[in-house]
């Protein structure tokens, strides 16, 4: 029986396997959650399962690519991915950098370093151990949201307190200099701006008053798709005059929602407005409703069905994504969008998304905002599902 001629590893799986050997890891570390990418300079020689699923591209697309095309160079960075690959002597702290996903999203990453050298072959290698930290990003955001919320609301409700009283004894008193004044007297015209004004500002106060405490949710099942569907016969004039089409696709699956309904409409209709004046020349504005919802097979259909969990394993809710067709938003500005009193509006308080926030964390929602692949800007709102 002939005996078959064995083909040559070649340098790169030699080094891969003395790295295995020395560190005992070749089925542990395959299968561990833990992220790890092994490097031969800057050539990629090994990923695990876990690194394939979070980066999102496939095992033979990455082996053999240089590492460092992979990540973005920013000009605020200090540092790079190949500054690290390039330390021989230590395994460098961990560090943060951004990297890019098959589908172009960019996504930081927490990443240590740890330089490999083999005295045998004389040859090195990096073995690089990484996280995803998109999430963990979210919440820090987040907090640092809710800690500005909570300080801003006790100083909003003070100040907005001490200017209204007075602003009320300012308008009482200009009503009544303008009525002492004679017909087509030209100070009437500033009495009335006066009174204009301040009616202007109290509107504003409101906002403020909303904003610091907005007011306790009452609680009820509701059908999604009728609540929205009441908002654009409101505001159908004014989708008609700005040129701006309305288009909706509801899933079927959608449950009821158990929300307050005034504050889940005042949140629905400050973002068909931001979206209207996000497209001067018109546009399209489309509503799609789905839910991460299991129904139990009753043969009842849905609105007979019991929920029997989610396909997620996560809580049951209502995903209410609402897009549009104007301008976007830049990358600086969505960092911010829920930032109190940041406006790109030249008449705008800042407050609105603001508000909008609050009002979804006290429904047991959330509302999320980021760019649409093309163009325009995409709002996911979610909604606790009625149970049953």
């Amino acid at each position: 029986m002939p005996v078959k001629a064995q083909i040559p590893e070649s340098s790169s799986q030699i080094k891969l396997k003395k790295i295995q050997e020395r560190l005992n890891y070749k089925s542990v570390i395959q299968n561990m959650n833990t992220c790890v990418i092994i490097t031969d300079e800057r050539r990629i020689i090994y990923l695990n399962d876990a690194a394939i699923k979070t980066l999102g591209y496939s095992r033979r697309s990455l082996v053999g690519k240089d590492l460092t095309s992979l990540f973005p160079v920013y000009e605020k960075k200090s540092f790079t991915i190949s500054d690290f690959l390039a330390i021989r002597d230590k395994t460098m702290p961990r560090n943060e950098l951004d990297f890019v996903t098959k589908d172009k999203r960019v996504m930081p990453i927490g990443f240590t370093v740890t330089p490999f050298y083999d005295s045998k072959t004389k040859s090195s290698a990096s073995i690089i151990i990484f996280r995803d930290l998109t999430e963990i990003k979210k919440m820090e955001n987040y907090m640092r949201q809710t800690d500005r919320l909570a300080i801003l609301s006790q100083i909003t409700a003070g100040l907005a307190h001490e200017i209204k009283n007075p602003l009320a004894g300012i308008k009482i008193s200009a009503q009544v200099l303008e009525e002492g004044m004679k017909e087509g007297d030209p100070s009437c015209q500033l009495t009335a701006r006066i009174v204009k004004e301040i009616d202007r500002i109290d509107n504003l106060l409101k906002r403020f008053f909303n904003f610091a405490k907005p007011s306790e949710p009452h609680f009820a099942d509701y059908n999604i798709e009728a609540v929205i569907d009441g908002l654009y016969l409101l505001l159908a004039h004014q989708f008609k005059n700005s040129k701006v089409s309305f288009e909706k696709d509801f899933s079927k699956r959608a449950p009821r929602v158990f929300v307050d309904e005034n504050q889940i409409e005042q949140v629905l209709m400050n973002v068909f407005l931001n979206a209207i004046q996000a497209m001067p020349e018109g546009g399209i504005i489309s509503v799609r409703a789905d839910t991460n919802v299991i129904y139990e097979k009753d043969g009842k259909g849905l609105d007979g069905s019991r929920i029997m969990g989610t396909m997620d394993g996560g809580v049951p809710v209502v995903y209410v994504e609402i897009k549009d067709t104007g301008s976007g938003i830049s990358m600086e500005n969505l960092e911010k969008i829920f930032t109190p009193f940041f406006s790109t509006k030249k008449e705008g308080t800042g407050l609105g998304l603001s508000i909008c926030r609050q009002l979804m964390l006290k429904n047991n929602g959330d509302i999320d905002i980021k760019n649409n692949e093309g163009r325009g800007a995409v709002v996911v709102i979610t909604l606790p599902a009625a149970l049953n």
